[in-house]
């Protein structure tokens, strides 16, 4: 389980995700299709099952650090109101392929890949 905290009426800090390397031969074609990808986040209180963000827009941007490979982030920038109540909710990034894409002699397949993938994420809005 991972855990986001943030305090009611923030906006900062965003909400990230990093896609995670899975020893696949193909995760570096990954990265290039997800980077064309419709990204959205969806966020939804634990206690009444109530969404309070609904596919919001999300992005990917390049993660900044020393190493030779490009690795990203899925990102998700709050607005006052997605933060107004406080509580726990439950974070969704879907990453909706529209199509196959295709790139060099790799085609990733159309559909909704919905992250987190191993780990669900808990985001506690603390009241102010």
């Amino acid at each position: 389980m991972q855990y986001f905290y943030i305090k009611q009426g923030a906006v900062l800090p965003r909400i990230q995700m990093e896609l995670i390397e899975d020893g696949r031969h193909t995760f570096n074609k990954f990265h290039e299709c997800v980077q064309g990808a419709d990204i959205t986040f969806t966020m939804i209180n634990i206690d009444t099952n109530v969404t309070k963000v609904a596919k919001a827009k999300a992005y990917i941007k390049l993660r900044e650090d020393d190493t030779c490979t490009e690795n990203y982030l899925i990102c998700y920038d709050w607005k006052e109101r997605d933060t107004k109540e406080a509580g726990t909710y439950r974070g969704i990034f879907d990453i909706n392929f529209s199509g196959n894409i295709k790139n060099d002699s790799y085609t990733y397949p159309s559909g909704l890949l919905t992250m987190p993938i191993r780990e669900e994420v808990l985001i506690t809005i603390l009241p102010r």
